[in-house]
């Protein structure tokens, strides 16, 4: 989470450490193959 006492470096960590999560979620459902491509949407299972 963001708040405004926050300095612009502190932001800047709490978004990489966001996007590590992110992307290690994308990359576990893609190789646990619970994405799926269909007419151009992309569904993931939980």
């Amino acid at each position: 989470p963001v708040r405004h006492d926050m300095s612009v470096e502190d932001m800047i960590g709490a978004g990489q450490e966001i996007e590590q999560s992110v992307m290690a979620k994308a990359i576990r459902a893609h190789t646990e193959h619970r994405i799926l491509l269909n007419e151009g949407k992309t569904v993931v299972f939980d």
